[in-house]
């Protein structure tokens, strides 16, 4: 599956780790987090978008399943939109087989 993260930008859906909202307060531990990934220089981003979620991606695979250089893709598209798109990509089946909801 393959994700659309908006801004021509796109992502193998089995390497997305995290899905994080940007636009929400974040805790100390993700602030941190994000703080060391920029500073590593592995945030992936395109001049002059105006983020509202950030996508963590595995890194290339190594012997024994270890992964190196992980990545962070800023997208302008919401973590909910974001999050629905994925779903319905993985689990195709699950949203044509929902009830339909009754009248009331």
């Amino acid at each position: 599956m393959i994700l659309h993260l908006g801004d021509d930008v796109s992502v193998h859906g089995k390497d997305i780790v995290a899905i994080i909202d940007l636009t929400q307060s974040q805790s100390a531990v993700t602030g941190a987090m994000l703080a060391e990934i920029r500073r590593q220089n592995r945030i992936l981003a395109r001049q002059g978008i105006v983020a509202k979620s950030a996508v963590i991606c595995a890194g290339a695979r190594c012997a024994g399943g270890a992964t190196e250089n992980p990545r962070v893709y800023l997208s302008p598209i919401s973590s909910v939109t974001l999050a629905q798109r994925a779903h319905e990509r993985a689990y195709p089946s699950a949203i044509r087989e929902a009830p339909e909801e009754a009248d009331v």
